[in-house]
């Protein structure tokens, strides 16, 4: 039972972030200037969910 709730709350961590992620991304265009769009894009495009999860487990490892 608790595997399965470890898994269920992993897919809704990953889908919350995806989630958040495509907003951001939406959010870029509503600049007008096509630099301005790049510029925005080219922030959202850093860091993969996998990355996001190996730097917030890290960050609760080293917390008292």
């Amino acid at each position: 039972m608790i595997c399965i709730s470890l898994l269920i709350q992993g897919c809704t961590y990953r889908a919350w972030y995806e989630g958040f992620q495509e907003k951001q991304r939406q959010d870029c265009y509503q600049y007008r200037s096509q630099d301005q769009i790049q510029n925005c894009l080219d922030t959202l495009n850093g860091k993969t969910y996998n990355q996001y999860k190996k730097d917030r487990e890290d960050i609760i490892k080293k917390s008292p």
